[in-house]
């Protein structure tokens, strides 16, 4: 240890086990006995008995530590000067005991540390892992729902450990809304998960997509014309035709009378074969308000693409011509891009962008062409309710989607791929949905939720894959 005091005051809250220590203090001066290593143990405790303490108010202790900001709101909680919320607590806690040391005697020391800090204080079992003790802590006392609100953060990394409570939107864990339930902790840093609302992906092909537009006057010419073109174009053959014999026959089977051919039969079929040539030659323009017009309602499909496609190839995979139908999503994933608008009926209205436009995702685009079974994947998603296309990155295809919160009016969904070996859901991604995809999803039976991707287990060592 060093010899300045505060070198040794820097080193001795550098602990884990020492913050609490601090925090629960009854008395607000701590006495400070500093030991000479070079004398003997007799030697040591005469001179702690002859030499009167240093004694330094608790508040001051933090001025000599990296993170003093923090450690004096935990302060002010146990003083009475500021309450903290439950959820607060445990969040503002766990923060400083992360940045700190400690020999470890079990997996969950962080969060046995943690818990001389709550009421309820369940008996540590060797065999969690750290995640397992933190679970078992924040179930025992009232922490707000922090699993089920912990689940539904976008980490800034894939590889963030499980106490990293950053959100790539800048989310606090008091932001968000849970709509769902943590019943149980399962084994390999899992837990049951019940409540929740999904849709599944589908990567097999496009499908066919119901539609529902207003009928509009012009739609409604557009069915009528393209319905009975084919009977007026039949009809109009066949009175020109019948007309045409009877014209042979009223000239004397073709011998001279002076008699022109004209019959009515043949003047209603040639307006009739000029009403068909007329939609015929216009059925493309009929066709495109009709089926390319404003869609007021759309059948629910969520479509996976692996890597980044053009939303017109989209459009023309989908519907079948570019419509203008699909739109770029403006804050959905992490790599969603999106421009501000300036209108005088629209102020500061997002708009979504193209993600290509900007070179930093671009660059991502480009490396995971190449990119291992174990790196990061470019995936494109689909939502045909909302009309959306969404760019995101995983390292797994995620098979399945669930509704799990809601934060700052959008919804928080986890894409999921699956492991059918144990039966587990594996978190990829978190989007930002729009609420009506909420109210359209199914809702779904329990199910465990690792909030590690199985690449990561594989890479930490911390379960199976």
């Amino acid at each position: 240890m060093g010899t300045l005091p505060t070198e040794l005051l820097s080193q001795w809250g550098d602990r884990v086990w020492t913050l609490p220590e601090l925090l629960l203090s009854p008395e607000r001066d701590i006495e400070i006995y500093t030991l000479n290593r070079s004398l003997d143990q007799v030697q040591q405790l005469k001179q702690c008995l002859e030499r009167p303490p240093d004694r330094i108010n608790r508040r001051n202790f933090s001025r000599f530590w990296e993170d003093a900001s923090i450690v004096g709101q935990l302060l002010d909680h146990y003083e009475g000067s500021v309450i903290l919320s439950p959820l607060e607590l445990i969040a503002t806690a766990l923060k400083c005991l992360e940045r700190r040391h400690t020999t470890q005697h079990l997996p969950g020391d962080l969060s046995y540390s943690l818990m001389g800090l709550l009421r309820q204080r369940p008996n540590a079992r060797k065999d969690d892992s750290g995640f397992q003790a933190f679970a078992r802590l924040s179930l025992a006392n009232d922490s707000n729902m922090l699993l089920e609100r912990l689940i539904c953060l976008l980490p800034p990394s894939p590889y963030a450990p499980w106490y990293s409570f950053q959100d790539h939107w800048d989310a606090s864990l008091w932001d968000v809304y849970p709509r769902t339930q943590v019943c149980g902790i399962g084994e390999n840093d899992t837990v049951i998960l019940d409540g929740a609302r999904g849709a599944t992906i589908r990567w097999k092909s496009f499908k066919k997509v119901i539609l529902r537009g207003n009928a509009t006057v012009i739609r409604r010419i557009a069915v009528l014309a393209l319905t009975f073109v084919s009977p007026f174009f039949i009809a109009a053959i066949a009175m020109l035709a019948a007309g045409a014999s009877n014209a042979f026959q009223n000239s004397g089977y073709g011998y001279g009378s002076g008699y022109d051919g004209t019959t009515p039969l043949k003047a209603i079929g040639g307006l009739f074969l000029a009403l068909s040539l007329i939609i015929l030659l216009s059925s493309p323009w009929l066709i495109k308000k009709l089926y390319l017009g404003k869609v007021w309602n759309a059948q629910p499909w969520f479509f996976g693409i692996e890597g980044y496609i053009p939303i017109d190839e989209i459009e023309k995979k989908l519907f079948g011509a570019k419509s203008g139908r699909l739109s770029w999503s403006t804050t959905t994933s992490s790599l969603s891009r999106h421009d501000h608008l300036n209108h005088k009926d629209l102020v500061n209205y997002c708009e979504g962008q193209d993600p290509k436009i900007d070179p930093e995702v671009n660059a991502r685009i480009q490396k995971a062409l190449s990119s291992t079974n174990s790196e990061e994947k470019i995936f494109t998603l689909v939502d045909t309710y909302t009309m959306t296309v969404t760019l995101f990155a995983a390292v797994k295809p995620p098979v399945a989607v669930l509704a799990c919160g809601e934060e700052g009016g959008m919804q928080r969904a986890l894409l999921c791929s699956y492991d059918w070996t144990n039966n587990t859901m594996y978190r990829e991604t978190v989007l930002r949905m729009e609420t009506p995809a909420y109210w359209r999803m199914s809702p779904i039976r329990r199910v465990r939720l690792g909030l590690q991707t199985r690449t990561q287990m594989d890479r930490d060592g911390s379960g199976k894959a």
